[in-house]
């Protein structure tokens, strides 16, 4: 799966991400990497990776990193 990502900064210029995620040994991989890098070859780890034990785990941890986390759950 890959995501393309647009990170807030204190830059006005935009910087585009990739965020891919993939299995990796028995667990899961997020990688967030440039705009031009090309998608990484299985079983093959590049630029800031996150390990979880779901797809959705690994995913979130990264989002987190970029500034781009979600609620899990809703607020009342």
């Amino acid at each position: 799966m890959m995501r393309r990502l647009l990170p807030v900064g204190p830059d006005t210029d935009p910087l585009w991400l990739r965020l891919y995620v993939q299995p990796y040994a028995a667990r899961w991989v997020a990688m967030i990497v440039g705009d031009e890098v090309p998608p990484p070859d299985p079983d093959t780890v590049t630029g800031l990776t996150f390990f979880g034990a779901t797809p959705d785990e690994a995913e979130q941890e990264a989002k987190v990193y970029v500034g781009l986390s979600e609620l899990s759950e809703p607020i009342n």
